[in-house]
């Protein structure tokens, strides 16, 4: 029953992550038809939605753990295989990636808004869905 918790929590967390990238798509395609002004002020109110996306990769880490302990490390590293090992490793690129944005997002706050950091924004979004896609493969891959 511990594991099946744990790995609702995972799923959980994969839909938070994933669908919080995929609405920031979706938000940043409709602001484009925006004022600078506007856009800029418009996607400041949208990135609240980002805490979702934070809480989604927290649940994922965490339960991953659970169940890596639940099944036994040595066990699931066998199970997954190379499928597994790159997952794992995509995972901690991913983490990188999801800190840098939150920095820029940071700075972009503080600046008001709009400038060369914001730029940089979505094409980060999009490395970061492309991520949470290869790693979801690599799952598929790893535990059919």
């Amino acid at each position: 029953m511990l594991y099946l918790s744990l790995l609702f929590l995972h799923f959980l967390g994969l839909a938070l992550g994933v669908g919080t990238n995929l609405a920031m798509l979706t938000l940043g395609g409709a602001a484009r038809e925006l004022q600078p002004d506007e856009r800029a002020k418009f996607m400041q109110r949208a990135s609240a939605l980002r805490k979702n996306g934070s809480f989604g990769l927290l649940l994922l880490i965490l339960s991953g753990l659970g169940m890596l302990i639940v099944r036994g490390p040595m066990e699931v590293l066998r199970w997954g295989g190379g499928a597994f090992h790159a997952k794992l490793t995509l995972i901690l690129i991913l983490i990188g990636l999801f800190g840098y944005m939150q920095v820029l997002l940071k700075k972009v706050r503080e600046a008001g808004g709009g400038g060369p950091l914001a730029a940089k924004l979505p094409k980060l979004s999009v490395a970061l869905l492309l991520l949470n896609l290869s790693i979801m493969v690599c799952a598929v891959i790893a535990f059919k």
